[in-house]
C-alpha cells in the first residue's frame, strides 16, 4: 500500500496528491450578527463585579483585608481544629477509664487497684471526660461554623 506524506507531517494518506489533501481540510467559520449581540457594553457590565473589570482599582474580596492592620481583632481565637484534637483526647481518656475500672488495671501504672484513690480518681475521669469532650466538640463546631462564615465574608458572598 503506497501513499503520500502530507506536507506538514501530520497524516499519511494513500494516492492523495497534497494539494487536494489541503482543499478537503480547510474549515470555515459562519458568525451571525443579532440585535440583542449589538446592545451597548454597559448593560453587559452589569453583570461583572466591579472588582472585575479592567479599569477597576478596587481588589477583590479575598484581598481587602490583606493591607489592613491586625489591631481590630480583639484577641487570640482558638482554631477549631484543636477544639476537635482535645474533644477526641479527652473521650479517649474517659472511655479508657471506665475499662481500666471494669478490668481493675493500675491507673498509669501507679495507682492499683486497692487504694482508696482509685475509684474517685476513674470516676472523676469518666463523668467528667464525657460531658467535657461533648462540650469540646460543640465549640469545635461553632468555631468551624464562624472560621466558614467569616472567609465567606471575605470572599463576597455574604
Amino acid at each position: 500500500m503506497e501513499g503520500k506524506r502530507v506536507a506538514d507531517g501530520s497524516a499519511f494518506q494513500p494516492d492523495i496528491p497534497c494539494s487536494v489533501y489541503r482543499l478537503q481540510h480547510k474549515r470555515f467559520r459562519v458568525s451571525a450578527v443579532t440585535k440583542d449581540s449589538a446592545k451597548s457594553s454597559s448593560e453587559s457590565d452589569e453583570k461583572i463585579p466591579s472588582w472585575a473589570r479592567p479599569d477597576s482599582d478596587e481588589p477583590p474580596p479575598w484581598a481587602r483585608d490583606e493591607g489592613k492592620d491586625g489591631s481590630s481583632k480583639q484577641g487570640f481565637e482558638v482554631p477549631f481544629y484543636v477544639y476537635l484534637l482535645a474533644s477526641a483526647i479527652t473521650a479517649i481518656a474517659a472511655i479508657g477509664s471506665i475499662f481500666e475500672y471494669a478490668n481493675q488495671k493500675p491507673v498509669f501504672g501507679v495507682l492499683s487497684s486497692d487504694s482508696v484513690f482509685y475509684t474517685p480518681l476513674l470516676g472523676f475521669f469518666a463523668f467528667t471526660g464525657i460531658p467535657t469532650s461533648a462540650f469540646l466538640w460543640f465549640k469545635s463546631v461553632q468555631a468551624a461554623n464562624k472560621a466558614s462564615e467569616e472567609q465567606d465574608r471575605r470572599d463576597g458572598y455574604m
